[in-house]
């Protein structure tokens, strides 16, 4: 008899691809600023707009039910009106359900925190369901990095 994966190695396979996934932008980054070793140059602080997508998923189709503007400590919150534009909404998407895919979600809500830096995304973290949250690098290690 076959039982559901535990959320613990779920949760463990989905930070594995978070930094795999990191490791991969930080080199072609590298490649086109003509860096020799990419991986060894790390990768700045993670600087730009921030946002929460809701994703509801069943048999592999991801839907993104919700996109929310996250506002930094000290900022007025992000005004619903001017929220994301067009080409920022289908990078979100894009980006969110790329990473569902590489981590074979294939059902339930998931939580996914963006940042669009001018590098182009990042997922900052991803929480599947009402489960722990997963990140994709240690909180502050772009302001560690940068300085």
């Amino acid at each position: 008899m076959k039982h559901p994966p535990d959320r613990i190695d779920v949760a463990e396979g989905l930070r594995h691809i978070l930094q795999e996934l990191s490791a991969i932008e930080r080199s072609v980054e590298g490649e086109r600023a003509g860096l020799t070793d990419a991986r060894t140059d790390g990768e700045g602080s993670w600087d730009g707009p921030e946002f929460t997508v809701e994703t509801v998923s069943d048999n592999s189709m991801h839907t993104v039910v919700d996109i929310r503007a996250l506002r930094d400590p000290g900022q007025a919150p992000p005004d619903r009106a001017s929220g994301p534009g067009e080409e920022e909404v289908a990078a979100l998407r894009a980006t969110v359900r790329a990473l569902l895919d590489l981590a074979d979600i294939g059902s339930g809500r998931v939580c996914t925190t963006v940042v669009l830096t001018e590098r182009g995304p990042r997922v900052v973290s991803c929480r599947l369901g009402g489960g722990t949250t997963v990140f994709a690098r240690e909180p502050g290690a772009g302001a560690e990095a940068a300085g």
